[in-house]
């Protein structure tokens, strides 16, 4: 037998796959989706309360999400290198670390009073988050059989999406009903309780930093192969030129955008068609986020059973049924129909995650993980787009045209879920 074989034998990556060890790793990365969803949903929800204790305009207020989600686009790239020198452990320590910076930067931020410096803050704490995404993704969809790839992500981004949850339930606590701006004391309070919540949160991230110094984490079973191979072997083919990987990306930059975009504009939509004022608004969207979590959580399981891309097929579809019904502005049920919609949309970041690296292994799952993440950014240029759109007709017929703009998005989803995805990709390999 050749050292190279006894080098492959010795990984034993169905050992380190299964049993305690693989279920320690298993909650310890969960963790992280957790955390970061918490940390992702408190963006939208501040815009307004910022906008107006720190009296801005409609540009200056949407930098918040954009200085957050452009970090996904600017880390990705170098959290890739950094998990293909350091494997995927190393990538999530550094991305913890940069999570953690950018939470205590809220520290002098809200204490100063200084948008700027807050901008800066959760552009550091979302160069953390892509750290973990373009590592924790891939590493949890990679930690066992190929077969159960999506439910792993889905089950693990099930918390991510409870993160979403807890968000509007914090800030119910610290965001006055009614937001005075000119109320010195009241915009202290407010920075105040923003400063605790970070100083928690940081705290929180350097428990779970100490946690992963200290705990080994197994390798998913490509990298280990790869790491016996030898030196001078041919080059693969760049993953990044299978068609299944190059509709994933494309998938995957519009579905996050269409997710974020359908957040940020649910409550304005709930005010203008469902007739409630901004607190019963604000309950709906709670609603909206339970929705979301509960879509994961109820659909996981069915994925052991079911083909995921199948699923996604039926979900996107169902959810550019909802959106038309959204856009014709029916009132309340226009409103619930847009509230379940998100039931649908739930799964379609981490199936659309897990298809596109299907059947890659190795550096080939880490590169493509890396361009996934970056696709990300589309969280910052469509909501952009759909703005543009808005103002350019104007009043709530230019709010109905965006969200029109939706269903044939979640049309080519549907597409990619059902056939797209299959396209170049060779099982087993």
């Amino acid at each position: 037998m050749s050292s190279t074989q006894n080098q492959i034998q010795a990984g034993a990556p169905k050992d380190e796959t299964k049993g305690s060890k693989a279920m320690i790793a298993i909650v310890l990365v969960t963790s992280l989706f957790l955390i970061w969803g918490v940390t992702m949903n408190l963006v939208n929800p501040l815009r307004d309360p910022f906008g107006k204790y720190m009296h801005l305009n409609a540009t200056q207020t949407s930098l918040l999400q954009f200085a957050y989600y452009i970090a996904y686009f600017v880390m990705a790239i170098p959290a890739g290198l950094i998990a293909k020198r350091f494997g995927y452990k190393g990538g999530m320590i550094s991305g913890l670390v940069l999570f953690a910076i950018g939470a205590f930067l809220a520290i002098p931020a809200t204490n100063m009073g200084s948008y700027g410096l807050f901008l800066f803050a959760m552009f550091v704490v979302a160069l953390g988050a892509s750290s973990l995404e373009t590592n924790a993704n891939p590493y949890i969809t990679k930690l066992g059989d190929e077969a159960h790839e999506s439910f792993r992500l889905n089950l693990a981004q099930s918390f991510n999406a409870v993160g979403n949850v807890i968000s509007p339930v914090i800030l119910g606590f610290i965001v006055p009903a009614t937001v005075h701006p000119d109320n010195n004391t009241e915009k202290l309070n407010f920075l105040g309780d923003i400063k605790m919540v970070y100083i928690v949160i940081g705290i929180v991230l350097l428990v779970v930093l100490a946690a992963f110094c200290f705990i080994k984490l197994p390798q998913p079973p490509g990298d280990v192969e790869e790491e016996a191979t030898p030196a001078a072997a041919a080059p693969a083919e760049s993953p990044l030129k299978k068609p299944y990987v190059i509709l994933g990306i494309i998938a995957e930059f519009i579905f996050i955008g269409l997710q974020v975009v359908g957040m940020g504009l649910f409550t304005t939509y709930a005010q203008q068609f469902g007739g409630m004022n901004s607190s019963a608004a604000l309950i709906w969207f709670t609603v909206l986020t339970v929705c979301f979590a509960a879509g994961r959580f109820i659909t996981t399981p069915i994925m052991s059973k079911v083909d995921p891309g199948k699923i996604l097929f039926v979900y996107m579809t169902l959810s550019a049924v909802l959106m038309l019904i959204v856009a014709a502005g029916w009132g309340m049920f226009s409103v619930i129909c847009f509230v379940i919609a998100y039931l649908f949309i739930s799964i379609g970041y981490p199936t659309i995650f897990s298809l596109t690296i299907k059947g890659l292994h190795g550096q080939a799952t880490k590169t493509v993980s890396s361009a996934l993440v970056m696709s990300i950014v589309g969280a910052a240029l469509i909501p952009l787009l759909f703005g543009v759109i808005q103002d350019g007709v104007g009043g709530a017929a230019g709010l109905q045209v965006a969200l029109l703009v939706t269903v044939p998005c979640f049309a080519y989803l549907a597409w990619y879920a059902i056939k797209g995805s299959k396209m170049g990709l060779v099982e087993g390999k």
